[in-house]
């Protein structure tokens, strides 16, 4: 249901074809999911409407990479989202793991982009790799080595994250790519905050003056038009006893060097540590 309300009524979302006996695989929740939703909003915008969209799970033996995004050799949980859309040429697959790099125009938002989810593949010790053709579609697959250990009961990981200290307290989520707010929105819900939405900079300052009650702000720093540092200044300027999250997707952080680091939240963000900062900054 997340999921297609996140790319909308214009994309079929196919039956997913998931492995009965999958292996557990060491990751947090809410970052593949972020990470799911991310490659399926890439996927609606590649298609047009009446596109089909399809999620799949295996288990997988690797041999050695060739290239440096493939995952190692060993067993892995592959997690793959596939297309029928416009596919890549050779020149955008070239880049496709380059920072920064989108075919998106401006306004549509980055999302996560595909540097990221390499890096979160590779920070759990996988990697990922793409089949495209162009003219007829894109499958993804995002490959995550086979843990041994038993998987965490979800709900055990919710109640462990630091919930919201008092009842009502509402907080403010910007960022331009739907996806990203979404599954923010619903992960300080599970901690017990109530939020509201703004897709824009200009959208984000509307609503923090008209709504007194906005206890907290957790503000993506890239975005097009206004971005984070000037919305920040800007909230600051009318109400410098609200606390401001930057939500940041950079592997580089030096753009916001002069931030404490408990004002970061670096995406795709654990519930953890979300809820431990934002807890942190409104006692």
């Amino acid at each position: 249901d997340l999921l297609q309300s996140t790319i909308g009524g214009s994309v079929h979302i196919l039956e997913p074809d998931l492995a009965d006996d999958l292996w557990p695989a060491m990751i947090d929740p809410t970052q593949i999911e972020l990470v799911i939703l991310n490659l399926a909003i890439n996927a609606r915008d590649a298609m047009d409407v009446g596109g089909t969209l399809k999620i799949s799970t295996a288990n997988v033996m690797t041999p050695e990479p060739e290239r440096p995004e493939q995952p190692p050799a060993g067993e892995h949980v592959v997690v793959s989202v596939c297309d029928n859309g416009s596919g890549m040429t050779d020149a955008v697959l070239a880049r496709a793991f380059e920072p920064f790099f989108t075919t998106k125009a401006v306004g549509k938002g980055s999302g996560l982009g595909l540097s990221q989810v390499f890096g979160l593949a590779k920070q759990s010790g996988g990697g990922v790799t793409i089949e495209t053709v162009a003219g007829e579609g894109t499958t993804i697959h995002l490959y995550l080595p086979r843990a041994h250990a038993q998987p965490v009961p979800e709900q055990h990981a919710v109640h462990g994250s630091q919930g919201a200290p008092t009842e009502n307290m509402v907080v403010l989520v910007v960022d331009d790519d739907d996806a990203v707010r979404e599954v923010t929105a619903g992960i300080l819900a599970d901690l017990g905050y109530l939020t509201i939405e703004a897709g824009s900079g200009g959208a984000a300052l509307d609503l923090f003056e008209k709504r007194a009650d906005i206890c907290a702000v957790i503000l993506d720093f890239a975005m097009p038009g206004m971005n984070g540092a000037e919305v920040a200044r800007a909230m600051q300027r009318s109400r410098p006893a609200v606390p401001i999250l930057f939500a940041t997707g950079y592997a580089d952080a030096e753009a916001l060097a002069a931030a404490s680091d408990d004002r970061v939240v670096h995406k795709p963000f654990k519930a953890g540590e979300l809820g431990e900062k934002l807890a942190l900054a409104v006692a």
